[in-house]
């Protein structure tokens, strides 16, 4: 079996060295795309919870409370405003070099805009006959939460 092998001398023959990885451009971010591939199923776990919660919060408000109801649409409406604004700013300069997303962009700032109105009004829902304290502890969480959303938003 070891009959058609050579003797080879490991120490006789030249270490090929490569070369060494250059450095990112400038501008690029140095995040590999494994990484956001393994927050993907996480983001569609969550945006499917998200989204079924509040479905189903808003088919109740709607049938129980019609204010309350018209208060996380026009939350909606007026954070997915700003969000747009938001994001278009912010990935302007992405966008103008590397080109756009279109569609996919405007679902995301849609969904999460939708998870910072649902925070505020569930929280508001939710607060509505507890006492100061609770109120305040509950609203400072919402915005913990809501600043949470943001920073998805603009890290995505």
């Amino acid at each position: 079996m070891m009959e058609g092998m050579e003797n080879v001398d490991l120490e006789e023959q030249p270490l090929q060295h490569s070369p060494p990885p250059s450095p990112p451009p400038l501008g690029k971010s140095s995040r590999k795309p494994a990484d956001s591939r393994s927050l993907a199923t996480p983001v569609r776990a969550l945006s499917l919870v998200l989204l079924m919660v509040g479905l189903l919060f808003s088919v109740h408000l709607l049938v129980h409370d019609l204010r309350t109801f018209v208060l996380l649409a026009a939350e909606w409406l007026c954070i997915f405003f700003v969000m747009s604004c938001v994001a278009a700013c912010e990935r302007g300069e992405r966008d103008a070099a590397g080109g756009s997303h279109g569609l996919g962009i405007v679902v995301e700032v849609a969904l999460w805009s939708f998870a910072m109105a649902l925070t505020v009004t569930m929280t508001f829902w939710v607060a509505a006959g507890l006492p100061l304290p609770a109120v305040v502890v509950l609203y400072l969480l919402s915005l913990l939460a809501v600043s949470a959303c943001f920073a998805v938003l603009l890290n995505a």
